[in-house]
């Protein structure tokens, strides 16, 4: 038991681990992926990497929400995340492409953790977690489009931040609401 606690104890400090390297290393691509194109800095390139690599997650999770969650309003939201971030890589795919940058084609280590947690819980459980990560994970992405909106210095970058800011905006407003009501919590009361 004591290692099991010391275990949950050490996940969040793992995380956190992976997530600055994979940091470190995307700020390192993205200064060379700068280079490439004169009208593209380092923070427009960095955000291009991050946010290729959210909008992957949220298609892998929500395809995980659809299959693990128990929720209607979880499946539902797994729907909704497969649909509009797909759509989303696809534009980011081309924006890359006219920047004559290669995008990553994974979620990276941070999400790959996520992804792994959530893919060995189901039900209840699943929901409760799917529900916590996505608040926090579209609490992130609402951020970083903000900042590019505003602070972009390549105009097609900050254009594509601008255009996709109010539907991270809609999916957070969303999560925080099934977040209030807990969408599991009409099923909880029938089997306890």
């Amino acid at each position: 038991m004591k290692r099991l606690i010391w275990s949950a104890a050490l996940m969040p400090a793992l995380l956190l681990g992976c997530a600055q390297t994979q940091q470190a290393a995307d700020t390192t691509v993205a200064a060379a992926k700068a280079q490439v194109n004169p009208t593209l800095s380092t923070t427009d390139a960095g955000f291009m990497t991050t946010a290729t690599r959210g909008g992957l997650a949220e298609v892998q999770m929500g395809q995980l929400a659809q299959r693990n969650g128990r929720s209607p309003a979880v499946k539902r939201f797994g729907e909704r995340m497969v649909a509009d971030h797909s759509k989303t890589n696809q534009e980011m795919l081309a924006l890359a492409q006219q920047k004559q940058i290669t995008p990553p084609d994974s979620m990276g280590a941070q999400h790959q953790a996520i992804y792994d947690r959530l893919a060995g819980l189901r039900g209840r459980e699943f929901d409760r977690a799917y529900i916590q990560a996505m608040v926090e994970d579209h609490r992130e992405d609402v951020q970083a489009f903000q900042t590019e909106a505003q602070d972009g210095t390549d105009p097609d970058v900050r254009a594509f931040a601008q255009r996709h800011l109010p539907v991270l905006q809609e999916h957070l407003r969303m999560v925080e609401r099934m977040e209030q009501r807990g969408p599991v919590r009409g099923h909880a009361r029938h089997h306890q």
